[in-house]
């Protein structure tokens, strides 16, 4: 008897068919190395904040998760590759803020930005602070509008660019305290601070990662938290809410998406994992040197916050009338 008709045969090849599909099924995941793709380049927030989430991830499940550079067009090339690869949980794209706005500032996306993708989990959560000259008299948030209001479009800011969280972030508090500041846009947050620094623009929201070091050494002064919550950081600077503006925020928030169609299978394990990883004390640690704090949440409260922020930034652009460029 031939060996392929027997029933010994048979059956084993039936058992290799069932390991194989088992392999490829979702609760098999993942089965090979996972890329997080980086829409900005290294040494960033987004690498510097995948990077340890990515080494626990591998302890976890036990595959590679690296970093893949897809920088340019503020973000949204990495957004796009990652909304037309495989939906199979083997291309993952790391958040900053800005995709939550680019719908509201940049015409004509090649993606869908509430479409295209689903939420894994939330990362982080940063801390904003708005920063002022010091030879700015204003000291807190009040004394600021006050100056402000009395001096009407003398006032001006800085911002790392038209269309921006930092841009559209001082719109939102102009809208909210009625007051009238000139924008100076410049190519990043660095330039931007050094241009406040100096003099030659009064104020700016910033992350206070990136600000503590001035702020200490007396180059700037913090005049309020524009996050829900103070800094520990800076635990004696209050926040705008603190100062009569209790719906103003501004955060500066990290997150992982997957192509919208991945299987619910694959994002709950990864949302599963991320939860421990997260709660980790050496993320904790990571984490708060960098002036963050870790923040996870299941998929569909993150992918709904999402739409809610998009839909945040999307009011503040149409109540100025954003046009791209201005």
């Amino acid at each position: 008897m031939h060996l392929r008709s027997s029933p010994v045969f048979a059956a084993l090849l039936l058992m290799l068919q069932a390991v194989v599909a088992q392999a490829q099924t979702p609760t098999a995941y993942p089965i090979k190395p996972v890329r997080f793709v980086s829409p900005f380049p290294p040494g960033g927030p987004t690498d510097l904040l995948s990077r340890p989430v990515g080494a626990k991830l591998q302890e976890t499940l036990g595959q590679p998760f690296v970093i893949d550079y897809r920088a340019g067009a503020s973000g949204t090339i990495g957004a796009d590759h990652v909304a037309k690869s495989a939906p199979d949980g083997y291309t993952l794209l790391v958040i900053t803020a800005s995709f939550n706005t680019a719908p509201s500032t940049q015409p004509a996306l090649p993606y869908d930005t509430l479409k295209d993708f689903v939420g894994v989990s939330p990362l982080a959560r940063g801390h904003t602070v708005l920063i002022a000259n010091p030879r700015m008299p204003a000291h807190n948030t009040k004394a600021l509008v006050a100056l402000a209001k009395a001096q009407p479009g003398k006032l001006t800011y800085a911002s790392s660019g038209a269309g921006g969280v930092v841009h559209l972030g001082m719109e939102q508090f102009k809208l909210a305290t009625g007051i009238n500041l000139l924008h100076v846009p410049y190519k990043g947050v660095g330039p931007a601070q050094q241009e406040v620094i100096a003099g030659f623009v009064d104020m700016m929201f910033i992350g206070v990662s990136p600000s503590i070091g001035q702020i200490k050494a007396g180059k700037v002064r913090a005049i309020a938290i524009a996050s829900p919550q103070r800094s520990a950081a800076l635990p004696d600077v209050p926040t705008i809410a603190e100062m009569g503006y209790p719906k103003f925020e501004i955060a500066s928030n990290y997150g992982i998406m997957a192509p919208a169609a991945t299987p619910r299978a694959v994002v709950s394990r990864l949302n599963g994992a991320l939860e421990k990883i997260l709660a980790h004390a050496d993320i904790k640690k990571s984490y708060a040197a960098f002036g963050v704090d870790p923040w996870w949440e299941i998929s569909e409260r993150f992918t709904a916050w999402i739409a809610e922020d998009v839909a945040r930034w999307g009011a503040v652009a149409k109540a100025i009338h954003y046009q791209p460029g201005n």
